[in-house]
């Protein structure tokens, strides 16, 4: 039960929260000012305590705005999201390669929003109106209904995941083929060996090409499937 009232305290606080808010001192000047500071530090940094001693105040002071760190959280990362691409009047594939270029660079702008629990499906207004965003264009591809959630779950979750591991890896200064070279026998592991031999396991960390690759390959199955 308890569980149910404090998601419902935090789908009010997500639609009643006023944008043009000015006042450092009131849920969209609490929001700004954690949203900062996971930029700067990461998510880890953000608690009721640090967010108050930024904005000069005690944390009982925002205790009064905003509930608590979980729903400060989602108060967070629906703000940052900010909205969706608008519609481009392309046809249904364009709009969602749009939407993952756009969604793509929200995270790498905001990193620590890789780090954010998904606890349940999207209820704030920014999240809402990106699910909408990439739901419209899959409706008009002439999937069927009861698959469209199923494949916008996939798309962001690939999109989401792959922005993750780019943000994750750290460059470690060793020639991976190299590594691997030391390692991979071609009785133990064939295919790996065929692709070293093709020079195709070099790694760079960019998680992009896979993400552009994986995204077209489900679009034209997805253009074969309802075609």
């Amino acid at each position: 039960m308890s569980g149910d009232k404090s998601a419902a305290a935090t789908f009010r606080l997500l639609w009643e929260t006023k944008e043009s808010a000015r006042s450092s001192l009131s849920v969209g000047g609490i929001v700004e000012a954690a949203i900062a500071l996971a930029d700067a530090e990461g998510l880890g940094a953000v608690s009721m305590q640090r967010v108050a001693g930024e904005l000069g105040y005690t944390a009982m002071a925002l205790y009064r705005h905003v509930p608590g760190k979980d729903q400060l959280v989602a108060l967070m990362a629906d703000r940052a999201q900010g909205r969706p691409p608008a519609e481009s009047g392309q046809e249904w594939r364009a709009e969602i390669l749009n939407w993952a270029d756009a969604a793509w660079d929200f995270y790498l702008a905001h990193p620590w929003m890789l780090r954010v629990a998904t606890t349940g499906a999207p209820t704030g207004p920014n999240e809402l109106a990106w699910f909408e965003a990439l739901l419209r264009p899959l409706a008009r591809s002439g999937l069927a209904a009861e698959n469209l959630v199923a494949t916008a779950m996939f798309i962001s979750s690939a999109v989401r995941d792959l922005a993750r591991i780019t943000t994750e890896i750290v460059p470690s200064g060793t020639d991976y083929g190299n590594l691997l070279a030391q390692v991979v026998r071609p009785n133990q592991f064939p295919t790996l060996a065929s692709l070293m031999a093709t020079g195709a396991l070099e790694d760079d960390g960019d998680a992009r090409p896979a993400l552009d690759f994986g995204l077209n390959l489900i679009l034209d199955g997805l253009r074969t499937h309802t075609s």
